[in-house]
């Protein structure tokens, strides 16, 4: 505390110094109290204090050059940046001499891009403090910035003549060399840098990258040897190796410096990430990219036992493979280490419904939701699971939900083509019909929903004529399917055109190896209304040993008679 009172003392002591004549002792006390006060506030952070009370201080002494300086910081710090820049210029032009009032003017000149003013005060600053290495750095920057690369050469060379030999000197001449194209000037300087510390390898791995852009590969392959001489862990030679041999078009070569980059200790993990990410982004359809993929997937594993990279690499691998089983582990195992990853929940689903473990699938998709409420892949699924567990109205609404995230319009329609069919499940003929319309406003080459509303529509003999019109669209875009065959032929039995309706269902039956009862009692009924009761009684026979008929079978064979 007595160390405080004693700076502030010294501060007014300066400042009743600096007086000129013409101010009254009321002023001066006046002036230094209220700067000692907003040093104060400046020290607990209370920006408009230290403003009020320095903005006091310049009032009872109107050139007071240092409340000016302590007021520009305040302004900026408060959002009023223009003015503090206005405050300093003042201060400025009051005591040129003072140091800090010219560097902090020039920063302001710097933020404002204006690079000219800023030169011109740091040129007349360096020349009063030629042994300022900060200030010579920042004027370097300048003229680097505003592209003047050869007043920014000399003041590096001052620089150098002030401090002597420093790697941020010649990397500073390395980036402007760099810019004026002059190659040659590159790899003099960085060849002077690899002399001065010869166990650097970054100087190395930086001139053996000019060597490859300029198509010198020997010389750069040579450097690389070095490095590898030199630190067979430097953790940046795979990558440059890798750069080399795919210029060269050697993958193989290129791809075993990948494993070996993911191997090396030394590399950090995220510039271990980008790498694969790159290499297969890029190479995604090279014939051997699943073998790759599964090295890679196995390499991070080994490195990075706890952590997602080689599950999902691993899961990738497995779900491109159709190995379903080994998908769904990996998914399970990256999920302990990041339980909310993206790509793990997605490959469990996509794992799951072809393995037909409904249960898990459901659970998954549920809690994947819990995570993810707008990705429309895991509503899809827990409206597929849900719907195979006969429970069609909790699959409606996570299909009506789903929907409403997605984006894509074939997928959209996928949604509408299931909600079609579950709405019709549940007896809401009208939601059912509106469904499959907007499929087929966006696909009108839907066979199975063409087919799927034609048979509804039959079952309810209602809009016959449209009803005929898809089930025969059905048919001409898949000719062979059976099941088409027989949603054709009975809409024309519903519209009386029994000749036609018997000849698509003899093709309907000899297109299904193992046709269910339906398709045998259909053809009894379309049969029995030809008049050809002998024929209908044994088609309705066969779809009683073949299993799968109406309710109304048993009726039709024990009377002889047609029910509809």
């Amino acid at each position: 505390m007595k160390k405080k009172k004693l700076y502030f003392g010294l501060l007014i002591a300066l400042l009743f110094a600096t007086w000129g004549e013409g101010f009254s002792q009321v002023d001066k006390r006046k002036n230094a109290l209220n700067f000692s006060k907003g040093i104060e506030c400046k020290y607990k952070d209370d920006v408009q204090g230290a403003i009020q009370h320095f903005e006091t201080a310049l009032k009872a002494f109107p050139d007071d050059a240092a409340s000016m300086f302590e007021l520009s910081e305040q302004y900026v710090k408060a959002g009023r940046v223009d003015d503090g820049f206005a405050m300093i210029k003042r201060a400025s032009e009051i005591d040129p001499e003072n140091k800090w009032y010219q560097m902090r003017l020039a920063r302001f000149y710097r933020n404002y891009e204006q690079y000219d003013d800023f030169i011109r005060v740091y040129e007349a600053l360096t020349s009063r403090y030629p042994g300022d290495v900060d200030m010579l750095s920042e004027l370097v920057e300048v003229y680097l910035i505003s592209e003047r690369y050869d007043k920014a050469l000399d003041k590096l060379a001052l620089l150098e003549k002030e401090i002597g030999h420093h790697p941020l000197i010649g990397e500073q001449r390395v980036e402007i060399y760099k810019r004026q194209g002059k190659t040659k000037n590159v790899i003099a300087e960085l060849q002077k840098m690899i002399d001065a510390d010869p166990e650097n390898t970054r100087y190395y791995n930086m001139l053996a990258k000019v060597y490859m852009d300029n198509g010198k590969e020997k010389e750069a392959v040579k450097l690389y040897e070095q490095i590898k001489a030199i630190d067979p862990n430097d953790p940046y030679i795979n990558i440059s190796l890798l750069e080399y041999y795919e210029k060269r078009g050697e993958f193989d070569k290129a791809f075993g410096e990948l494993i070996a980059a993911i191997n090396n200790k030394n590399l950090d993990f995220n510039t271990k990430a980008n790498i694969y990410e790159y290499w297969f982004n890029k190479f995604q359809a090279s014939d051997q990219i699943d073998r790759q993929a599964m090295e890679a997937g196995k390499a991070f594993l080994a490195n990075y036992p706890d952590n997602k990279m080689g599950y999902l690499i691993l899961g990738s691998y497995y779900m491109n493979k159709e190995d379903y089983r080994a998908c769904r582990d990996m998914s399970l195992k990256a999920l302990t280490y990041e339980p909310g990853n993206y790509a793990a929940w997605q490959y469990l689903v996509l794992s799951e419904a072809p393995l037909r473990e409904n249960d898990s699938l459901m659970k998954h998709s549920l809690q994947a939701l819990q995570f993810y409420p707008t990705q429309p892949v895991f509503y899809w699924f827990a409206g597929v699971s849900h719907a195979l567990d006969k429970q069609d109205e909790a699959a409606i609404g996570y299909f009506e939900k789903g929907r409403k995230f997605v984006t894509d319009r074939k997928l959209l329609a996928d949604f509408d083509s299931y909600l079609g069919d579950l709405y019709h499940a549940t007896g809401d003929w009208e939601k059912s019909f509106e469904a499959y319309d907007r499929v087929l406003k966006f696909n009108p080459d839907d066979a199975l929903v063409l087919n799927n509303y034609a048979y509804y529509l039959s079952l309810r003999s209602e809009h016959l004529d449209k009803a005929k019109e898809m089930a025969l669209h059905a048919v001409e875009l898949d000719p062979n399917n059976a099941i088409y065959l027989d949603t054709y032929a009975w809409v024309l039995f519903k519209l009386g055109d029994l000749k036609a309706a018997e000849a698509q269902m003899k093709k309907a039956l000899n297109q299904h190896k193992s046709p269910d009862g339906t398709y045998f009692e259909h053809y009894g009924d379309i049969l029995f209304k030809q008049g050809k009761t002998a024929e209908a009684v044994d088609q309705w026979s066969r779809a009683k040993q073949a299993g799968g008929g109406s309710a109304l079978l048993d009726k039709k064979l024990k009377d002889k008679k047609l029910y509809e």
